[in-house]
């Protein structure tokens, strides 16, 4: 995305930013790293289409509860496994990673920006906690994580799931082709904690409802 000045100053005047969230980690062998950011992004994209603003660079950072499991510290989808899982790059401490949010947020307050919106693609009770945290630090923001309000509606989207596998491919249909054509065994780490291979009940329509829901969900928290 490129940005000349003149057209910053236009965004800037609607007062509306739009924050991209969503760490690089592990999602199995048939999904990338980048999914949560990658959601994020799509969706700042199809809001700021209803009501316009500026949409930042994603930031590639998110958090997670850790927890020690025979002397070691894993975090994320590691402490349910049991084990250190390639691709978990970008975790932050929830309290860390809403300073961070906060200095940025104050920073396009500064610019002119009164309304903030944190689109996370990441979930989980770490990004949560960090979101609730920078909230609490600048009225500014609102957050907008589309997993939690489809949670409290009863449809839950578990870490690298067909839920997830399907949203991802309705951000990015490209990726469906890709995914299914790869040849991934049953002692695929995903796989095996799911006892099935994912690709199999995801579908680019399911992906479809959960995003225009994610969508719609969203839509009713900014103009509230």
């Amino acid at each position: 995305m490129k940005t000349y000045l003149k057209d910053f100053e236009k965004m800037a005047q609607k007062e509306i930013a739009y924050i991209p969230l969503g760490t690089l980690e592990w999602h199995g062998n048939h999904l990338p790293i980048e999914t949560d950011y990658l959601v994020a992004v799509k969706l700042c994209e199809e809001l700021a289409k209803r009501v316009p603003g500026y949409i930042l660079p994603p930031i590639y950072l998110g958090s997670a509860t850790k927890k020690k499991i025979k002397g070691r510290w894993l975090i994320g989808m590691d402490k349910y496994l049991k084990k250190k899982l390639p691709g978990n790059l970008y975790y932050l401490e929830p309290k860390f990673f809403s300073e961070l949010l906060v200095r940025l947020g104050k920073n396009l307050v500064n610019q002119g920006f009164k309304k903030i919106f944190l689109v996370t693609g990441h979930g989980g009770t770490g990004q949560g906690k960090a979101l609730r945290l920078a909230k609490r630090k600048l009225k500014n923001f609102t957050v907008l994580n589309p997993y939690e309000i489809l949670e409290e509606k009863g449809v839950e989207i578990k870490h690298a799931d067909e839920n997830e596998t399907s949203l991802l491919w309705a951000c990015h249909p490209e990726e469906q082709k890709k995914s299914r054509k790869m040849k991934i065994p049953m002692s695929d780490d995903c796989f095996r904690y799911y006892g099935y291979d994912l690709r199999g009940k995801a579908s680019l329509a399911l992906g479809k409802k959960i995003l225009n829901e994610m969508i719609k969900n969203c839509l009713k928290l900014i103009k509230s």
